[in-house]
Parts: C-alpha cells; sequence; structure tokens
C-alpha cells in the first residue's frame, strides 16, 4: 500500500468513529445480579432480582424486586415496569430456587429463558434454599456487603473448602439432560440474619427435591466424583477400643491428596455391581488421642480405611434409597458397558438403586504434621 493509501485509511478512522452513537450510562442500567425462584403461600411462582444500585445519591448498596408471574420471562415485564432503569441479564452470578419450589415441582422448565437466549449468563451458580427465598433476599447485609457478592463468595470459599459442590446453570443443564447423572446443587439456609451453607441437596431425574446431604457427606461425595483438583478434609470417629482412648476423644482429622480411583462394572444374569478401589494419599491434620505413629501407623491406616468405605458405602446406599445418581456412575457404566446400559439407561435410578457397590480404599499417610 502507498503513502497515500495510509493517509486515507487514517482520515476514515478519524472521521467516522465507531461506538459514540449510543452511549449507555451505568446509573441507567439495572444489572440483575441474583435472581431467585419460589411458591409463595398460594403456591404461585414468585421472582426475585438483586441489582446494585449505583446512585451516589442512594443510600442502600442494592435494590431488590419482586413479582409473581407464570414464567421466567413474564417476570422480565414485571419487574422491568418496577425498575427506573434498562434490566441487564448477562453479568447474573446466583440463581436461587426455593426448597418448596422443589419439593412440588421441577424447576428446569422455568429456566429455559436462561438457557435458551444467549445474552444470559449461564455460569451463574444455582443454589438450593432450605427455606423461604424471600428470607434469603431480605436478609441484613449491612455489615456484609451486596447480597449477591456475599453469596457468590459465600458458594465459591464453600466449594474450594470441599464442603458443598458448585453447580453451575450450564452444568445444571447438562446433570438434567444426561441419563448417566442427577442434579447436586449447593444447599443455602437463612440463619439468624445470616447465610449459611448446608451442604448439597440432591434432586431426582426429574428435576424434584430427594434428599440432603450434610457438609461431611458433601467432601464424600466430591471424592466419588472424582472431583479432587483441591484437597477434600475429612473427620472419622475411630473404635475407642482400637487405640486405647474414649469416645470423647477417639477423633482424627485429615485431607485427602491424591486420589487414584479404578472403577469396574460387571452386569451378571442383569444384576449390576460395581467396584470402586481407590489408592488414596492422605495428611493428617488432627488428632485427639495418644498414638505412637511409628509403631502404629499401619494400624491408623486401616482404621481410616475401614471408617471411609463405610461412610462411602453409606452414602451410595443414602443416594440408592431415592433412586439418584449424583456420583456419575452412569456415566461409567455407560462408556464401559454400552450394551447393558442401553437395557437401562431410561430407568438408570432405579437400576442403581437395585445393584451391589462396594469401595475399597487403600490409605497411605503422608505427611504427619510437624507436632511429632
Amino acid at each position: 500500500m502507498n503513502r497515500f493509501g495510509y493517509i486515507f485509511i487514517t482520515w476514515a478512522v478519524l472521521l467516522f468513529p465507531t461506538g459514540c452513537g449510543s452511549t449507555v450510562y451505568i446509573e441507567n442500567q439495572q444489572f440483575v445480579l441474583t435472581e431467585a425462584l419460589d411458591f409463595d403461600e398460594n403456591n404461585k411462582l414468585v421472582v426475585f432480582t438483586s441489582t446494585p444500585v449505583f446512585n451516589e445519591e442512594a443510600t442502600d448498596k442494592y435494590k431488590i424486586t419482586s413479582t409473581n408471574a407464570n414464567t421466567l420471562r413474564q417476570s422480565k415485564w414485571l419487574i422491568d415496569s418496577k425498575t427506573s432503569g434498562s434490566l441487564a441479564y448477562g453479568k447474573s452470578q446466583n440463581l436461587l430456587i426455593g426448597n418448596k419450589l422443589l419439593q412440588q415441582r421441577n424447576a428446569y422448565p422455568y429456566l429455559d429463558v436462561l438457557i435458551r437466549d444467549s445474552r444470559n449468563e449461564i455460569n451463574a451458580n444455582v443454589i438450593m434454599i432450605n427455606g423461604a427465598v424471600k428470607d434469603v433476599m431480605y436478609t441484613n447485609m449491612s455489615d456484609k456487603g451486596r447480597i449477591a457478592s456475599v453469596i457468590k463468595q459465600l458458594v465459591d470459599a464453600s466449594y474450594k473448602s470441599r464442603i458443598t459442590v458448585q453447580t453451575t446453570l450450564q452444568k445444571f443443564h447438562q446433570q438434567m439432560k444426561d441419563k448417566g447423572m442427577t442434579p447436586a446443587l449447593t444447599e443455602m439456609k437463612p440463619e439468624k440474619n445470616d447465610l449459611v451453607i448446608t451442604g448439597t441437596a440432591l434432586l431426582h431425574k426429574d428435576g424434584t427435591y430427594a434428599v440432603s446431604l450434610n457438609q461431611q457427606e458433601s467432601s464424600l461425595l466430591l471424592l466419588l466424583q472424582q472431583d479432587t483438583k483441591e484437597n477434600i478434609p475429612l473427620t472419622f470417629h475411630i473404635p475407642p477400643g482400637m487405640f486405647h482412648t474414649n469416645e470423647r476423644t477417639s477423633f482424627v482429622s485429615f485431607n485427602i491428596k491424591k486420589v487414584k480411583p479404578t472403577f469396574n462394572a460387571v452386569f451378571k444374569d442383569d444384576h449390576l455391581t460395581i467396584d470402586i478401589a481407590m489408592k488414596v494419599r492422605i495428611d493428617l491434620t488432627e488428632r485427639l488421642f495418644m498414638l505412637n505413629l511409628e509403631e502404629e501407623k499401619k494400624k491408623l491406616e486401616q482404621a481410616i480405611e475401614k471408617e471411609l468405605k463405610k461412610e462411602c458405602e453409606a452414602l451410595i446406599k443414602k443416594a440408592q434409597k431415592y433412586q439418584v445418581d449424583p456420583f456419575q456412575f452412569g456415566i461409567h457404566v455407560r462408556a464401559y458397558q454400552y450394551k447393558n446400559w442401553k437395557k437401562v439407561e431410561d430407568n438408570w435410578g432405579k437400576a442403581l438403586s437395585e445393584a451391589t457397590v462396594h469401595v475399597t480404599p487403600k490409605v497411605i499417610i503422608g505427611s504427619i504434621g510437624v507436632s511429632e
């Protein structure tokens, strides 16, 4: 290109700037950072939104708006009529669903507009509220900040601490559509003007509420899901007679550092048997009883193996009782037993509930800390 060509392009850029035709002021935008669904006292759908307030003259950091509606899309129009600026849903951080709704109906169809419209944020955390969504949305946050940021930070921190799962809207969509798994959501509860992550909520394949897991069970769920990118903390009660201690002090805590699992599924006479062997490397973090680890390290490893096996199999039986598969066992069965999988894929929850599942851990103690 000659010198005159460069001059022409430069003048074109200067004379016809882009992006200046329609200025958007942040004060005139309503960014929906948290959206919530629940049933009210008349079992009608009620939708809440939380939007930050940027006006310097305003005393509140965020605004809560609610409305009754038949669909989530309809609620957007109704909420839009109550706000002073245009609603923008592309920055959503949290999606809250009340357990009253999930106990009565599948919430997934209500979320169709969020998944279908590409302008919406699919990485928002999906959270089940153990209680009324209204109590969460109107929790006093004067000493904490904007409610959307508080909830997101709480979920992120709890997942990093391995006491709950973290399910985005995109992941929830996958869990609902994939026949080899069932949904698992972070469970939150309003408690004395505060918000607490209580564990994990498991849903049936039809999207309704099945059962809740406490924090320890949630940690084991992450272990069985092979979600071990962060250390998994566990605390076990060891039989007192094993190390000559008592009931109150017979506790040991540790972090699971590395896991090498192997999964084997066998169909025999249409009965499914699943064997999960795992090599588990742990670091001791707490021990309330006296023990000579040099002499009894192997014995302690075996005691932890026994408790880990017991608690993992108890968790699996709990899921089998409700015919749910948050562990994603169905994905492994489909991969290695496809012919037999096709026979049970349409009723996988029932097939898993009738299966025999064995967990065989091999525990290796790595670090014991510096106190020894």
